[in-house]
């Protein structure tokens, strides 16, 4: 999956060639492989990958709906 990701990358770098670009990426190991290190340190002046922290519901708005829902359903029943 990393040499996926990769050529996602080379891809990317491609199409907006000269162009500074910032990614903003779950926190999959695959994104981090070292595999994929040597490509980010060549691009490293155009390409910056941002990495969101690990899955987190307190931070997440969706999982705030689905306690409302259950609650909501809790009472109903």
């Amino acid at each position: 999956m990393a040499i996926e990701f990769l050529s996602i990358l080379e891809k990317v770098m491609a199409t907006y060639k000269g162009k500074r670009i910032a990614m903003i990426l779950d926190s999959a190991r695959i994104r981090q492989a070292k595999l994929i290190q040597p490509f980010l340190d060549e691009h490293k002046s155009f390409l910056t990958l941002v990495f969101l922290s690990p899955y987190s519901p307190t931070h997440n708005m969706i999982e705030e709906i689905f306690g409302w829902l259950k609650l909501a359903m809790y009472v109903k029943s």
